[in-house]
């Protein structure tokens, strides 16, 4: 099964109405934040479009969760200045072909703990490699994207990161900040129907957000 498309969406942030108690109608802020991803996916042969009916399937139940790899075209440099590699799947050898072909980079850790609902954090970094406004990190199972970067008392290798949406949960020091390997948790919130017409390619849409 693989990933053809994906589009990456932050709601949740606006003011959201509400009525007060004399009939009016009121804007409050809503801070939390959460991740909306329509993605299609593609089976490719026999064994991947069971694979993708069954996950379907599975996800259907109003509490079913998974945890999707996230696409981003952009990555930042691994720690010889060289333009981090594309997110690969396991190799078709493994039994299940679940996960990655490798571990993720290391080279971006906490530098600092971070605590729940923080919106920015301080990251130890390699000399030859930078992560911009723009780029997305997963931290966890949660996704965030970087808004601003500084640097630390004009260090080249401590950053201070602003993200979007906030930290979720806690991370202690030396907590990898994943830059290659994004994923997030989520719902499915529909599919589209599968369409058995004996095509050896079977693209299937999904809509999932954010799992709390």
């Amino acid at each position: 099964v693989c990933v053809q498309t994906n589009s990456m969406d932050l709601g949740g942030m606006r003011f959201s109405p509400f009525t007060n108690i004399d009939g009016e109608s009121f804007g409050k802020p809503t801070m939390n934040g959460f991740w909306e991803i329509d993605m299609t996916l593609i089976g490719l042969g026999q064994q991947a479009q069971l694979a993708l009916s069954a996950f379907r399937t599975q996800m259907k139940p109003a509490g079913a969760r998974c945890i999707i790899p996230v696409i981003s075209q952009w990555r930042p440099n691994d720690e010889n200045g060289r333009l981090l590699t594309q997110n690969y799947p396991a190799l078709e050898y493994t039994f299940d072909h679940v996960g990655w072909a490798n571990d993720p980079f290391d080279g971006f850790t906490l530098r600092a703990a971070a605590s729940h609902r923080d919106s920015y954090i301080d990251v130890d970094k390699p000399a030859l490699s930078q992560l911009w406004p723009g780029h997305y990190i997963t931290i966890g199972s949660r996704l965030h994207q970087v808004v601003n970067v500084s640097s630390i008392d004009e260090s080249e290798t401590a950053i201070r990161v602003s993200v979007m949406p906030n930290i979720r949960g806690a991370y202690p020091i030396g907590t990898v900040v994943v830059v290659d390997q994004l994923v997030l948790e989520v719902n499915c919130v529909e599919s589209d129907p599968i369409v058995n017409e004996g095509a050896r390619m079977n693209p299937v849409g999904f809509s999932f957000i954010e799992a709390f």
